[in-house]
């Protein structure tokens, strides 16, 4: 047998549904006050902890280890990533420090490989957002709440997943 097993496991899917519903309270929170309450951030922590248990009804026990790492890499990956982003950024101006939490914590949700996949969505669409309403407000500071964004990128990962 070659290629990549694909597992459908309901409760894995159901999962994935309540962190976006969570994420998309976020986005909400976002673009109605600007910033990332950390106080729901912890709040959400112990549900994106359990993300390597809920997936070893789908591997199995035996891998656990092995999908902590893997949350952990996911993690690293939306940390580092934003990090990055916020330090190469003009002046303060650009990703927030809420941000750089929030995708860290929905890093250990999705893992590495699909944390990407987040971004890069999450990125292309904010640009495409940016520029239209740069080139309709020519002379204004733009400022625009990333995890609307971010949001919409997980999304596209939990609904490609049951694809």
């Amino acid at each position: 047998m070659t290629g990549i097993p694909t597992v459908n496991s309901h409760i894995l899917f159901v999962y994935e549904l309540l962190a976006f519903a969570c994420i998309a309270g976020f986005a909400a929170y976002d673009l109605k006050k600007k910033r990332v309450s950390d106080r729901v951030l912890l709040l959400f922590l112990p549900f994106a902890l359990a993300a390597p248990m809920i997936r070893t009804g789908a591997f199995g026990t035996a891998l656990l280890p092995l999908l902590f790492l893997y949350s952990f890499m996911g993690a690293a990956a939306g940390f580092v990533i934003l990090l990055t982003a916020a330090m190469l950024s003009r002046e303060g101006a650009g990703i927030g420090g809420g941000d750089i939490k929030l995708a860290a914590v929905m890093g250990f949700i999705y893992g590495p490989a699909r944390m990407l996949t987040v971004l890069l969505i999450a990125s292309g669409l904010a640009a495409c957002v940016s520029l239209a309403v740069k080139c309709r407000k020519k002379n204004e500071m733009l400022s625009l709440p990333f995890v609307p964004f971010l949001m919409a990128g997980s999304l596209a990962v939990t609904v490609t997943a049951i694809l």
